[in-house]
Parts: C-alpha cells; structure tokens; sequence
C-alpha cells in the first residue's frame, strides 16, 4: 500500500516534483484546504509537509490517526506542537541549512543599507523628489568592527563576508574556542567585549529563554556610541523597548531588523524612527532557498516513512536500549555528566576526552557518546538537540573528542569521566551509576563528590578556611532561598575546596552576581538538570 503524504503549504515545485517521483508515495496538494477540510481529512495521511501557515497544533495532531511525521520546510517549527507531536509518536523534520546563505546575504545587505541609509534617501529621491546628498552621509564597513553573537551556520558566513570587507571581526558562541576562531580569522569575544568595543552588531543565536532579550538595557548602555545593531535571526533577541531607547538617545545611530517579536509589527514605535531600516522576515526568501529547503524537507520525509534515518529530526525521541541489557542508565548517565560538564566548565576547549570503565565499557561507544554529546550540546545551545543531530551539531562546531575504554579500576570501577584541555589547563568530570539507575556524579577536578544529578545545584569553588560556607548560607537566606543539602570536596586542608549546594528555588542574575562577588568564592556556576525524555 502506498504511503500518502499531504503538502498543505505551497513548496517550490522543485520539492514536489521529488515527492511526485518518490517510489511508493502517493503526494496530495492541499493547499486549498480550509481548516476544516485539514481537520476532518488529515487522519488519511502518513506525512504532511507545511511550512509556516498551517498549524499543526494539538486539534489537528489528535486527528492524524495514521500521522508518521511532519516536514516543516524552513529552520522554524514554532507553528508545530513538538509536545503533543512527540507524545504521539510523529517524528518533526526541520530543514535548517537550505536557508543559511540566504540568511547571511541578507544579513550583509542589512547591514550596507542601514550604514549607507539606502532606503531613506531612495524614499527622499522617489516620493519626495528630493536630491538629497548631505543628508544622507552614512559609514562605511571597511575598517570597522563587527560582532557576531552566535557562530553557527548562518553567523560564520557573515563573518565570512564581512572579512572579505574588511572588517575585524568579533564572535561569540558558547562551543567557539581559540583554535576555530582562528581559523575562521574572527577574534574570541564574550558578549560584554562585543557590546563595548563593536561598530555594528549582528545576532545569529536561537531564541530560547536564555537569549530573549540577549541585547537588552544593560547591554545598551556598555555600547560605542553610533553603534548600529542587525537583527534577521529571530524577534525577541533584541528588547525592541529597550533598542527603541538606544536610538532616541542617540546611543544606536541604526538598526536594521528583519524580524520582530510579534509579526506583523502593526504601530510598533521603531517603524516611526528614520534611523531604523525594516523588512517583512524575508532572511529566507530567495528563490534558492525556498528550492534548497523543499527539497531537503522533501528527502527527510520520504527516508523517514521508509523507516531510514535523517539528518534533522527535531524531536528525535532517545536511543533505544532495548535488548541491550543495563544500557539504559548509562545512557542517562553520559548526557548527565556532558550537562554537568558544560554547565561548569563550559565548551571553550580546544580538545575532549571520555573515558568508559568497567561496565561503561562494555556497551557501543557511539551510543553512550552520542548522549554524552547532546548533554553537553543542550546547556551550551539552549535545547534543540537530539540524538539525531548532536554529533552533527559537534562536528559542525569542530569539537574534538576522542573515547577511551578501560577495565573498572579505583576509586570509581564503572563510570563515565569526560576531560576537557584547554593549554595546559584540564578540567574533568566523572559520574557513577547507583542501585541500577541513578546517576550520580562523584569527582569535580579530583574533588570526591557525592551530586545527585536532579533539581537544581550551585557549584563553587573556594579557599578551605572558616566561615565561607556560613557566609553562602547567609547570603541565600536573604533571598529566601533554601538550602536542601550541602557537600563540601577538599584535597588538603587550607587549600582550594568544591563546595555544592542543592537548592529548591530558581536563582536569578542578582544573587548569582552576589555570590561572585564574595570574598575566598569563585567559579559559581548554577547546574539546573533537564528532564531525560
């Protein structure tokens, strides 16, 4: 029987021409459909291929009796409901590089016509006939500075370009180190650094709920004077409160914005600024593009209902243990001791290395580094990993990690320690299972630890003298923070000791940035533990 697909978005023809030819694929064209006709008809169908106008919300989800997976052509899949899709068992497809030259051209074309003010004085000349030259004086790029918040796909070929310029460049992502900014010839930055010494400004992050509102007041006012800020990566990055501000003030001397946090952006205050340069999230709209992610969301979809793997499965559900007996909590142990790492330590290393004993040794490396990598991948990239696609995402960030087996030794016979090496600098974790399927982590640089890998969890380092503990405590009551337990690692007396605290309340910037500042404390880094799905 022949498998049916359902295309209810219009799709360049290029991808229905593939569906079309597709062996075993019977392709329909819905996309005359109204809502209704979606609802009562979608349960017929095995896939369905959408791009942004259809909702696949949990109504039409609960419809799709015989439902195997979704293709969303284009990076986005906030119209599609990843919960209620994955409770049932449909795989969710995305098609994120088709788009990515699109995006970072029109990135630079943003950030040319904001400089040069192109559409204000086009505007002037063919609505005002208006010859106006000293009016619209603009910047030139070469020679300026250029930040890049996130160096993914789409944020590396801008900074590709921007070179070719000649502009200096700047980055920041959260797994970029030394070694790849040098060979992609941008300059190691933290956000801070960018935001005080950057001309322009452009983001190329997710938006999650760590990078809402990534460039905000306080980021504002550190900036150069005359900065111009570009956005076509997602609405919500940039406070559009607080960049409105930045440019009555005279601190922003443009933006260029392609996105919006509500879309359309009908009476939004910055549309009524000169100085701000807008279109309608066209990042993605060339015909190559639209070409390039059809037919890639086109390939996944029909390898998917043949039951093969693919390259973006955005709800990938985890790898299966069954008929592999005790693999499963070391599973869960590898992605708990990736997370654990990140959050602490961080990805700015030029090398990794897993070490699998006794017991850890005896499954498949590759699934137990697969979970370990998207552990690790999730702190850094805010979710949207996978077992799918996190070796992809590692390689795709150069990350080098090499595995090593041994027999179960002491003090930990059966567990999972990952290294990172930066220079000469190691740090390293190691992590045990308990009673069968606890995960446990028990060494922090050669601290002896005892960490359940559960709720939330404060991991500092500081001097082993009297009072440091008292004084953390003291200071998390203030805040009506409460302490469920504490464990303290020290090699020797008087020296450098871990200290980790298991707390039941959230922690926000402003008592994490108390806790920095005490005296004999540092390295606070807050672990907050996801949910194994």
């Amino acid at each position: 029987m022949a498998l049916r697909v359902l295309v209810s978005d219009t799709i360049a023809p290029e991808g229905m021409a593939y569906l079309e030819a597709a062996e075993g694929i019977e392709v329909t064209d819905g996309t005359g459909w109204s809502r209704d006709e979606l609802l009562q008809r979608i349960g017929d169908y095995h896939g369905l291929i959408v791009r942004s106008a259809t909702r696949v919300d949990r109504e039409l989800i609960d419809a799709a009796h015989s439902l195997r997976v979704v293709g969303r052509a284009g990076v986005g899949v906030d119209n599609v409901d990843l919960v209620a899709a994955t409770r049932k068992g449909i795989l969710v497809i995305n098609s994120p590089e088709g788009n990515t030259l699109s995006t970072a051209e029109h990135t630079l074309a943003m950030m040319l016509a904001v400089a040069r003010k192109i559409p204000q004085a086009h505007a002037s000349l063919t609505r005002e006939g208006k010859w106006e030259r000293n009016r619209f004086v603009g910047v030139q790029l070469f020679g300026k500075t250029l930040g890049v918040i996130g160096l993914g796909r789409i944020g590396a070929e801008v900074a590709e370009r921007a070179l070719a310029l000649g502009m200096k460049v700047m980055a920041y992502d959260p797994l970029l180190n030394e070694e790849r900014a040098k060979r992609l010839g941008v300059i190691l930055a933290t956000i801070e650094e960018i935001c005080r010494q950057a001309d322009f400004i452009t983001v190329h992050t997710p938006l999650t709920r760590e990078t809402e509102g990534l460039l905000g007041e306080r980021e504002f006012n550190m900036m150069k004077q005359g900065v111009y800020i570009i956005n076509c990566a997602r609405g919500g990055i940039v406070d559009e409160d607080a960049l409105y501000h930045a440019i009555v003030s005279g601190k922003v001397a443009g933006a260029a914005l392609d996105v919006f946090k509500n879309e359309p952006p009908t009476g939004h205050p910055l549309l009524s600024l000169e100085q701000v340069v807008v279109t309608p999230h066209l990042g993605a709209s060339t015909h190559e593009a639209q070409v390039s992610v059809a037919v890639d969301v086109v390939r996944s979809v029909v390898r998917a209902l043949a039951g093969e793997p693919v390259k973006y499965a955005v709800n990938a559900p985890a790898l299966r243990a069954e008929g592999v007996d005790g693999l499963a909590p070391y599973l869960k142990l590898a992605e708990r001791v990736g997370h654990f790492f990140t959050s602490v330590f961080g990805g700015h290393f030029e090398r990794f290395e897993v070490i699998y004993r006794g017991e850890a040794a005896r499954f498949d490396e590759e699934a137990l580094t697969t979970a370990l990598l998207k552990g690790m991948l999730e702190h850094m990239l805010h979710g949207g990993v996978n077992y799918v696609n996190a070796r992809y995402l590692a390689e795709e960030r150069q990350m080098r990690i090499s595995v090593t087996k041994e027999g179960a030794g002491e003090p930990h016979p059966n567990s999972i320690t990952l290294r990172g090496r930066l220079g000469e600098r190691v740090r390293q974790a190691t992590g045990i299972v308990v009673d069968g399927k606890r995960s446990v982590i028990v060494d922090i640089d050669g601290y002896a630890v005892n960490v359940a890998t559960e709720g939330r969890i404060l991991v500092a380092y500081n001097v082993d003298r009297p009072g440091i503990i008292g004084r953390v405590g003291t200071l998390l009551g203030e805040y009506g923070i409460n302490i469920a337990y504490m464990q303290v690692g020290r090699k020797e007396v008087g020296s450098y000791a871990v200290m980790v605290l298991g707390i039941d309340n959230p922690l926000d910037d402003e008592v994490l940035a108390r806790l920095r500042a005490l005296n004999d404390l540092r390295d606070v880094r807050l672990v907050e533990w996801p949910a194994i799905t």
